[in-house]
């Protein structure tokens, strides 16, 4: 899982050097019905406020109060799904500049 996690560093930073901030978070909950700890993987994109209140109008946010909103883009079990998704994410930005 080291080389998938790396990846995911990559990605994540080529992504940012086009001005596309995503967050990868792990998180551990107790799951009952396997008897044992799991972790879930979230993948989020962090956006201004502004494009936030025009993509969910419904949902606004106080734009004196937060810069930024983070949005859920995928959670999974498995790692390699939000590489997949990052991977797909930095096709189609590379696409939209030319």
């Amino acid at each position: 899982m080291k080389n998938v996690s790396s990846k995911i560093r990559k990605l994540t930073k080529a992504l940012e050097a086009k001005r596309e901030i995503y967050l990868v978070n792990r998180e551990q909950y107790y799951n009952a019905n396997r008897g044992r700890v799991s972790t879930i993987h979230k993948l989020s994109h962090l956006i201004l406020v502004e494009e936030y209140n025009r993509m969910f109008p419904d949902n606004k946010k106080d734009i004196e109060k937060y810069q930024y909103v983070k949005v859920e883009v995928l959670k999974s079990y498995a790692e390699i799904d939000i590489l997949m998704k990052l991977a797909e994410i930095y096709k189609e930005v590379g696409v939209s500049d030319g």
